[in-house]
């Protein structure tokens, strides 16, 4: 059975990959980040997944939150996904990620993918261009609900 792996070129900063059935998304790309120790990069995808876990940007009260989860079980066809690859303030591995889907009926949708149930149908490629000396970690934005990935030299913060 085909598995998920990935080549990484150190000295350019760039990691190739591809998912495999039934990987999860997200944590899949993560998993493959984690393994040549990747702190800080920006990422992009393309693929097909089984399953979106992902939420929409919306203004409530003159207030910006998210919409509670939209999970969906179909066969959606990923045509663009950018994100970032950073750490929580524990240190943690952590990801960012805005993709935009169309399903079988033709329907395009897409937001802010959540971490988990998000299932490989066939296969996604990947690339992630990594920073070898800066670390993204993800921190609140005083007042508000958002955590964000804030940007620092490695050894810095």
């Amino acid at each position: 059975m085909r598995q998920s792996h990935s080549q990484y070129n150190e000295a350019k900063g760039i990691l190739l990959g591809s998912l495999a059935k039934d990987d999860d998304l997200l944590l899949g790309i993560l998993r493959q980040c984690e393994k040549n120790n990747i702190r800080a990069g920006a990422f992009q995808c393309i693929g097909s997944l089984k399953s979106v876990n992902y939420c929409i940007l919306e203004k409530v009260n003159g207030e910006y939150t998210y919409t509670t989860p939209i999970k969906e079980s179909k066969t959606v066809e990923l045509l663009s996904g950018n994100g970032f690859i950073g750490v929580k303030e524990d240190g943690s591995p952590d990801i960012h990620f805005h993709g935009i889907f169309i399903d079988e009926q033709g329907k395009i949708a897409g937001g802010h993918f959540l971490e988990g149930g998000n299932s490989v149908a066939v296969t996604v490629e990947f690339s992630v261009t990594a920073s070898s000396d800066a670390v993204a970690i993800r921190e609140p934005i005083p007042g508000t609900e958002f955590r964000v990935f804030n940007f620092y030299k490695e050894g810095e913060k």
